[in-house]
């Protein structure tokens, strides 16, 4: 027993100075062999056997993805997806290293990592990479150069691969970090915030963070946006995430809203003139700085594929065009990219109906049904507990969480209910966005890299149960007489992963969300590394 448990005792009649003598030896025993405790400690009790530190948890978690692609993909045969494939030059001796990098990375090298590797290599070269925006490439492009490029060691593309791999491992351990803190703050909840980072680690399109893509770094910058936003909303800082965001994803425009979101929030709730003139002037200046950063790619684009002119492309960079029918930058013609003569030349939206068939219900096909089964998972999740959390809060969804409520049911509103309602309408949004317009399957991975609330729905279903709060409570005590102290439980930065562990104790709601998310990482891993079909 702790100390205070000890001192508060009543012991029985008859027995009392043995009890006090005794008490008082445990006491004097107990604090001369423990040392005084720290207002901060760094890292969690001995005895927390389950507990492991953010950082840890994202680094093994990309661990387990790497080796599983290495291992599957030199077990299962590559399929010929029949897609975009960057074009190596032939007549280009591999590097010394070339070997092992593609040995135990070459199965992350698949589907749009073609696209990015190709883009920091030789740039938008055809008019179909206009669909992938242009900070991912442009870093690995930056740091290959500075190593050097292509060596006598390793080549280009190696080194931008290994590159890219390095960025979203470092992209993805940031990302955990400000998902953590986003949770905490809007969640007000420890046990409930660790729960979403152990998944967010293991989350269903868990390859895409690993591989060439974005995911891990959109992650990052969003998560911090939305943090941002609601930790201290008047930081001009807020600029330098919201506008690498939109320049990382298209959908990073979406960022937008939550800034203009809860600034609205917190103008309605300023009765001084004066501070709601400069919050405004303040926003109106981020969104022109904003504008301006997306502004400048936009007339990148144009410039390349709206004039004719001579870039010095390699000759296989040609070919390769000649060969699919590729628009090469500076090749216009009169039929070629339609979108520069638009009133608003910007070539995102054209690029994606050209080349991908993107459009409303285009993708709707008997054929595709395997995909709509596919993120069905990830669309049941996010449609049913908005629905639930709309209905639970209809007046306040119904004044956007704008406007005040009656006192006894903002008394009744958990912290979260108070401030979800920007979340909650973002991923309704992209699901929906995503189920009528995209390739429907890309809705797992949209939804993993843009919305926590994936993560915050999913640990819902364990801790609002109560046997998850009373195995807590048991695990407490027990603790506090095992140990004579008080478990150090929360410790920041860290996670305990003994209850998602605890696969016995589970309902089988919980037991479908880890089969679900477990599931999909390692099956996609699998499927990813060999170019079969996924998310």
């Amino acid at each position: 027993m702790s100390n205070k448990a000890t001192k508060n005792q009543q012991p029985p009649a008859g027995n009392t100075s043995t009890k006090q003598h005794q008490n008082h030896q445990h006491q004097h025993n107990h604090s001369s062999s423990s040392p005084k405790k720290t207002k901060t400690p760094s890292t969690p009790s001995s005895s927390s056997t389950w507990h492991i530190s953010i950082t840890s948890l994202a680094l093994l978690s990309r661990l387990g993805v790497i080796t599983l692609q290495v291992i599957s993909n030199h077990l299962v045969p590559d399929h010929d997806a029949g897609v975009f494939v960057a074009p190596r030059d032939p007549e280009a001796a591999p590097a010394k290293l070339d070997g092992a990098v593609n040995f135990f990375l070459g199965g992350l090298h698949r589907w749009d990592g073609q696209y990015f590797l190709h883009i920091s290599e030789y740039g938008y070269s055809y008019e179909n990479t206009l669909a992938f925006f242009p900070l991912f490439p442009f870093i690995i492009k930056i740091a290959t150069s500075t190593l050097g490029g292509s060596t006598p060691m390793i080549t280009y593309r190696e080194l931008s691969l290994v590159l890219a791999v390095l960025l979203n491992l470092v992209c993805f351990v940031l990302a955990a970090k400000a998902l953590y803190k986003l949770s905490n703050l809007v969640l007000g909840n420890k046990k409930k915030s660790e729960l979403a980072v152990i998944l967010f680690c293991f989350n269903p399109a868990s390859i895409f963070f690993t591989a060439p893509y974005t995911e891990a770094l959109f992650s990052w910058l969003s998560f911090s946006v939305m943090a941002q936003c609601i930790d201290d909303i008047n930081s001009v800082f807020i600029t330098i995430p919201l506008s690498l965001s939109i320049l990382c994803r298209s959908n990073g425009m979406l960022n937008i809203g939550f800034l203009l979101y809860f600034t609205a929030r917190r103008i309605l709730s300023q009765s001084s003139f004066h501070t709601i003139i400069c919050m405004g002037s303040k926003l109106f200046s981020i969104l022109m700085i904003i504008i301006f950063h997306y502004g400048i790619a936009q007339v990148y684009n144009y410039y390349l594929f709206c004039f004719e002119q001579k870039f010095s492309f390699p000759a296989h960079v040609k070919q390769y065009a000649l060969d699919r029918g590729l628009v090469l930058a500076g090749n216009k013609t009169a039929e070629s990219s339609p979108w520069c003569s638009n009133y608003l030349p910007l070539s995102y939206s054209y690029v994606q109906s050209h080349y991908w068939d993107v459009g409303f219900m285009n993708y709707y096909e008997l054929k595709q049904l395997p995909n709509f089964l596919l993120a069905l998972p990830a669309i049941y999740l996010v449609l049913s507990n908005a629905y639930k959390y709309i209905h639970d809060n209809w007046d306040f969804c119904a004044g956007l969480g704008l406007f005040r409520v009656q006192k006894k049911q903002l008394k009744s509103m958990r912290n979260y209910d108070r401030v979800a309602f920007a979340f909650v309408a973002h991923a309704l949004f992209l699901t929906l966005f995503s189920v009528l317009f995209v390739h429907v399957q890309v809705t797992t991975r949209m939804l993993a890299s843009s919305s926590p609330l994936l993560y915050w729905f999913a640990a819902e279903y364990f801790t609002g149960d109560k046997a998850f709060i009373r195995r807590q409570v048991i695990r407490k005590l027990s603790k506090q007489v095992r140990d004579g102290t008080e478990p150090c439980t929360h410790v920041e930065n860290y996670v305990e992963l003994s209850d998602i562990l605890d696969f016995r104790q589970m309902n089988w709601k919980q037991k479908a969300i880890l089969v679900y998310f477990a599931g999909y990482a390692t099956v996609g891993t699998i499927l990813f590394s060999n170019f079969l079909p996924w998310t």
